[in-house]
């Protein structure tokens, strides 16, 4: 965390932490109470849930750029979950939302211990961007009612939209302008500069506008004051957790996937020491800011893209930055709480609408087209589940989506004949300047895949299909090292097949076996009295013996 050896800081790096910390926390305050709001809680909710990030972080964090706060992706699919489980009992809103952050942290711990750092390459990237793409426009449908004035009653799903045309007549034009004008500013401020804080100084803009041109005269709503400038302690109900056990876990579940999902990335892309970003403890780390916020009447947090990239843009050395960040928000809310009342609430609409529309990537909808129609089906049909049936069930049709695509990519790998090239030793794929080398007695085989049990009969029905187009077949050399994986069902398989070709004087050998996968199938074998001396390091050590 560059101190030095007597363990003080290093005074060098103080600037660029100091600036950085005002820029993350000039960020950090406007986004935190805008998706508070998106969540139907108090502005200092989402101020204290970014405070605690930060604070966390620095604790248990292993990368010194990165900035963990509320994100668009997670709050999106949290809001989704507790509305849809607490059906307007407020009581149980809040204890809801407590319980599944904390329950969301003690899962990221589990996964941590677990080592589950691989669950962030789980989702293909066509899936993940019809998933993100989708929760953007569910973000922009969520701030139709604070964008034109209109109360709606479907406000927090798709139904919204249809229901926004049959109220037309109720839109309130002042704060249809203010939005537009609001969301303009952001946009042109940040085409100047990513280091200027677009939406603190469109919050500084919209409360002297207030104050000198009484804006709420014209029927423009105001945010929520501020009423506990330090944080409420929340005491889980435990009757709340038992009675809904099983929707909190499976909703702290896909929160873990997606807040992870979302933070891994952004850890990639902005930490410069690539050796000390620990994906396994970056579990701990936001397990542990979740359940401190979810004891504060908080929600999940994630990695904050737009707010580590301003971190790294003016300067940022190390985590005091997080330090900086909180001890300012800190004095913003307890000196400056009754100036956020007088912030209007299309304000903090704009700027999640500004960052749902910097999440819709439409130009890699257009690359995945160009690349496969078939994975950009796949991304639309994620897409359009989320919003048809709701975030909360869109990560599910994520989930399913990706264990069918990689399923199918393993029952159907890729998989050819090679051909031996005695020039320079090797076996390779057939092509025009090879193929008159092919030999009618040897078959040299490759599957490109794991032997599965959903796959063990494809394997079977393709190197039968090769060998029947060998008149004189007397070998089959499998070359193994593609195959990294056997499972039971497969080892049986192997075992028939190459009974199979051996009741026809085809011997069966393999090059480049793994070792266990050797040891496995040599006792398997010998259990059947069959010879297992058929394993070679490689294809050419075959042709050198035989």
């Amino acid at each position: 965390m560059n101190f030095n050896i007597s363990g003080k800081y290093n005074l060098n790096f103080f600037k660029g932490d100091l600036i950085g910390g005002i820029s993350v926390a000039a960020l950090s305050l406007p986004i935190g109470v805008a998706y508070a709001e998106l969540a139907n809680l108090p502005p200092e909710s989402g101020i204290y849930t970014a405070i605690f990030a930060l604070l966390c972080y620095f604790i248990l964090g292993s990368s010194k750029e990165l900035i963990i706060g509320p994100d668009s992706a997670t709050i999106t699919l949290f809001a989704s979950v507790v509305f849809s489980f607490a059906a307007g009992n407020s009581d149980l809103n809040l204890q809801l939302m407590v319980l599944i952050t904390i329950t969301t942290g003690v899962l990221m711990f589990a996964a941590g211990f677990l080592k589950l750092g691989f669950i962030a390459d789980f989702l293909s990237k066509p899936i993940l961007l019809g998933y993100l793409n989708g929760i953007s426009l569910i973000l922009i449908i969520y701030q139709l009612g604070k964008f034109t004035g209109v109360k709606l009653e479907h406000g927090n799903s798709f139904i919204a939209v249809w229901e926004l045309i049959n109220k037309a007549n109720l839109i309130h034009l002042p704060t249809v302008i203010m939005g537009i004008v609001s969301l303009a500013i952001i946009r042109l401020l940040k085409s100047i500069s990513i280091k200027i804080p677009s939406q603190l100084i469109l919050l500084i803009i919209a409360v002297l506008g207030v104050r000198i041109f009484h804006l709420d005269s014209f029927g423009i709503k105001l945010t929520e004051e501020i009423k506990n400038a330090y944080p409420v302690f929340v005491l889980p109900d435990l009757n709340v957790f038992i009675n809904n056990f099983s929707d909190i876990l499976v909703a702290a579940a896909s929160l873990l996937f997606v807040s992870y999902s979302s933070e891994i990335p952004v850890a990639h892309s902005f930490t410069k020491d690539k050796y000390a970003l620990k994906p396994n403890r970056e579990f701990f780390a936001l397990g542990f800011a979740d359940i401190v916020i979810g004891l504060f009447k908080g929600f999940p947090v994630s990695g904050a893209d737009s707010r580590t990239a301003v971190n790294a843009a003016v300067g940022g050395k190390t985590k005091m930055v997080n330090i900086f960040a909180a001890g300012i928000m800190i004095a913003v809310i307890i000196f400056l709480s009754k100036e956020f009342a007088l912030i209007p609430s299309v304000i903090f609409g704009a700027i999640i609408v500004n960052a749902a529309v910097g999440m819709f990537k439409l130009k890699d909808l257009f690359d995945i087209r160009k690349f496969s129609k078939k994975e950009f089906r796949v991304a639309i049909i994620c897409m359009v589940g989320v919003l048809l049936m709701g975030v909360y069930q869109g990560i599910l049709v994520a989930l399913v989506l990706s264990i069918i695509q990689g399923i199918m990519r393993t029952s159907k790998p890729i998989e050819y004949e090679l051909v031996y090239e005695s020039a320079n030793e090797t076996a390779v794929e057939i092509n025009n300047d090879n193929k008159d080398l092919l030999l009618n007695d040897i078959l040299i085989y490759r599957y490109n895949s794991a032997l599965v049990f959903f796959n063990s009969d494809n394997f079977r029905e393709n190197i039968f299909e090769r060998a029947s187009s060998k008149s004189d077949l007397k070998t089959i050399i499998i070359d193994a090292r593609p195959i990294n994986y056997i499972d039971f069902t497969a080892l049986h398989t192997l075992i028939e097949i190459m009974k199979e070709f051996n009741s026809k004087s085809i011997r069966v050998v393999f090059a480049g076996m793994k070792e266990q996968y050797r040891i496995m199938l040599s006792d398997k074998l010998k259990e059947n009295q069959m010879d297992d001396n058929i394993f070679y390091p490689n294809v050419r050590t075959h042709f050198k013996k035989n």
